[in-house]
């Protein structure tokens, strides 16, 4: 039979249901105690005739405002006379200390709730304007970095960073990383990405621009879920601007297609094994990159020109003193990248040019049209059979092999020296079409093994690629070890491999001083690739077409020509020239490499220069060679 509830259990339940709402439920019940008591003691005050030796009568209200006092304030007590008004007045006292400690007790502990909260990181941000980073990834750090460089011109700038840990332990490592005190403000908040509760927190609707972090070990589902949160608050991307980050390119297709082409991606795999293996062919070209995709040096950038309305595209490469015109972007949005030269300019279309800032793409010389007329078409550059030894193997080494099988003739090869105990996965033959693929199952920090196998064979490139199944720290000290006894066994006397270029891949940036002890030719710093590429698309979205364009199979690429194929060699001439004779047989000249003696340049290393000013004159030898966009 079912208890009947009574009066008493109606008011309990209320009063319990009161407390329950927190430190203002507990107040006001002490209030409403201090409120009784003192009332009370008025009545019994006024009733009784009692007053204090300084009174000759009091009134109720003076009762109470007495008893109150005596509750606020015990100390007053010693001052009593009158053992009726002493026993009044302790009874009221004793009453307000209770009601005191209590509420001191409430105070203490809502200020440690509150602090508790803070330093959880559940509070509101009220920034606006800022850059919002959800996820923590390595890369995040190299993002910072990167967006502190791009925020200097820009008043109280600020990065907002959502991701499920401790607040406290974010911003220690953020501290920890930055590397000196910060201009830009970083804000941690502790929560689920791809909760919309947790979302609303960083207010991703003020944001300038959202960046979707991908965790190697929560992959690419947590990114879906991130982005199908975000788009709760702005279903097709009309407003917010996001980029995110992706593993494999299906995920990130599927997304781009669900958003009408407004989320920007950027598959960090695809990215680096293309550059990997333009890289590993030809010296110099990672600096090329690296200078393109960081916010020091020359960067991308779109520029109006109403005078070049009617002219072609030819016409504006030699005029731009100190920027090189590389591409259109049409009015309706539309990139190309180095399109035909007599391509017109329409109303509306911009030039896109590599520049050291914004206000430098200036149209400085006189437009002569008719200018652009191409001579020669030029013929494409000849495959070679060529043989690579790749040494290490994770997820993105048949992305690069697929990428090294366009560059390569029928009859080339590639042996593969894996450890299959730190692989983490079977390795597998990409399904290539040029070269015949080797795998051998070998430990690759072994010197002598790794002599033995570099000593048998002459080879035209060696890669080195990270494991990944630890953490960073340690893929990159292993790598560094089979670096350093990769050299060490090149240099050997009689080495058919000796002076053979060697390509680094690294995890971590701050391992690149490491490793130029073994003196490689080039490195791939993977995670700092893609965090260049992700600041670069969080600060500017137009440059999606142009990165699009830039690291497609299918799209532009940058080459180290000959610079014989364009011009005389040992004649001095203004760069302006070299630009023309590149023109002339349809290709788009940003640079150039010396080899050997600089002749004073400013390069970016392995001898490039790129955007040198037009006005410059230039005298190349027959090992020089020209960077063009073809």
């Amino acid at each position: 039979m079912a208890r009947q509830i009574t009066t008493r259990d109606r008011l309990r339940y209320r009063f319990e249901a009161t407390l329950s709402r927190g430190t203002i439920g507990v107040m006001g019940w002490l209030a409403a105690v201090t409120l009784v008591v003192v009332l009370i003691a008025g009545l019994i005050i006024t009733l009784l005739g009692l007053r204090t030796a300084d009174q000759s009568q009091t009134s109720f209200g003076e009762g109470v405002w007495t008893s109150l006092m005596r509750a606020i304030d015990p100390g007053a007590l010693g001052a009593d006379q009158g053992w009726s008004w002493r026993i009044v007045a302790l009874l009221v006292t004793i009453a307000g200390i209770f009601v005191l400690s209590t509420l001191i007790g409430l105070i203490g502990a809502g200020i440690d709730r509150k602090l508790d909260e803070l330093r959880k990181g559940r509070s509101l941000v009220v920034e606006e304007g800022h850059t919002l980073i959800l996820g923590w990834s390595p890369k995040l750090h190299q993002v910072l970095n990167e967006i502190e460089v791009a925020n200097e011109n820009q008043r109280n700038p600020s990065v907002v960073v959502l991701a499920p840990r401790d607040k406290v332990e974010m911003e220690d490592e953020v501290r920890a990383r930055a590397g000196g005190p910060r201009r830009t403000r970083v804000i941690c908040r502790s929560g689920d990405p791809s909760d919309p509760s947790d979302l609303a927190l960083v207010r991703p609707m003020e944001a300038k621009s959202v960046l979707v972090l991908t965790d190697d070990e929560a992959g690419d589902p947590q990114t879906v879920k991130t982005v199908l949160a975000l788009m709760g608050f702005d279903e097709g991307f009309e407003h917010l601007r996001v980029t995110a980050e992706f593993l494999a390119a299906d995920s990130a297709q599927a997304l781009e297609r669900a958003t009408g082409g407004r989320l920007g991606v950027v598959v960090s795999s695809d990215v680096i094994s293309r550059i990997t293996a333009q890289v590993c062919r030809q010296a110099g070209l990672s600096f090329v990159f690296q200078d393109l995709l960081d916010f020091d040096g020359d960067e991308i950038y779109f520029q109006a020109e109403p005078r070049l309305t009617g002219h072609t595209f030819g016409d504006c490469l030699t005029l731009y003193e100190s920027s090189a015109v590389i591409g259109v972007r049409a009015a309706d949005g539309t990139v190309t990248l180095s399109p035909p030269m007599q391509r017109v300019f329409a109303d509306g279309d911009q030039v896109i040019a590599i520049s050291a800032d914004d206000d430098t793409v200036m149209l400085n010389g006189e437009i002569v049209p008719g200018q652009a007329a191409a001579t020669a078409s030029e013929p494409p550059l000849e495959l070679k059979v060529e043989r690579t030894l790749v040494i290490g193997w994770n997820a993105m080494a048949p992305l690069v092999l697929l990428e090294l099988d366009r560059y390569v003739a029928p009859g080339s090869e590639v042996r593969v020296l894996f450890d299959p105990a730190r692989t983490g996965m079977a390795p597998r033959a990409a399904a290539v079409e040029n070269m015949a693929i080797e795998l051998v199952e070998m430990d690759t920090i072994n010197g002598q093994l790794l002599a033995a196998e570099i000593g048998r064979r002459a080879y035209d490139q060696v890669i080195i690629l990270c494991y990944r199944t630890g953490d960073v720290a340690d893929s990159d000290a292993r790598t560094l070890l089979t670096l350093l006894q990769v050299r060490q066994a090149t240099e050997l006397e009689g080495s058919p491999n000796h002076g053979v270029r060697l390509v680094t891949e690294l995890l971590d940036v701050r391992d690149v001083e490491l490793a130029r002890i073994a003196n490689p030719d080039d490195f791939v710093v993977s995670e700092r690739l893609t965090s260049l590429m992700l600041a670069q698309l969080s600060e500017n979205a137009d440059l999606r077409g142009v990165f699009a364009d830039l690291f497609d199979a299918k799209g532009v690429e940058l080459v180290l020509v000959p610079a014989a194929r364009y011009v005389t060699t040992g004649e001095e001439q203004p760069f302006a020239d070299v630009v023309a004779a590149a023109r002339r047989r349809g290709h788009v000249c940003v640079g150039y490499r010396r080899i050997g003696d600089d002749q004073g340049d400013v390069t970016l290393g392995g001898g490039v220069v790129l955007n040198p000013p037009k006005s410059k004159p230039v005298t190349f030898s027959e090992d020089d060679q020209i960077l063009v966009l073809a």
